[in-house]
């Protein structure tokens, strides 16, 4: 858009739109703009999501590779490991 760096034009140009745009018209114009900032949300979301997402996959592994590490050491000690099992909510050991 060619106002978009100059804000004396971009507000130029908006007034002069709204002054001679239908009013259907102005209103899909809105609804086109909301869309869009609500689709740049949703992405910006998608990418911090991702990157947790990322990130907390990355931990579970090196959590699993502990686990297994500490299991191997237990075993070479001697010492079996015990089995826990998880149920919803509380653990029951």
């Amino acid at each position: 858009m060619i106002t978009k760096e100059n804000p004396s034009m971009n507000s130029t140009a908006e007034a002069i739109f709204v002054s001679t745009a239908d009013k259907d018209i102005l209103e899909q114009c809105r609804i086109r703009e909301d869309n869009i900032a609500h689709e740049k949300y949703q992405l910006e979301q998608i990418k911090n999501l991702t990157n947790s997402n990322k990130a907390l996959s990355s931990e579970i592994k090196s959590l699993s590779n502990e686990n297994t590490r500490l299991k191997k050491l237990l075993e070479e000690n001697g010492i079996k490991p015990q089995q826990y099992q998880l149920s919803k909510g509380r653990n029951a050991y």
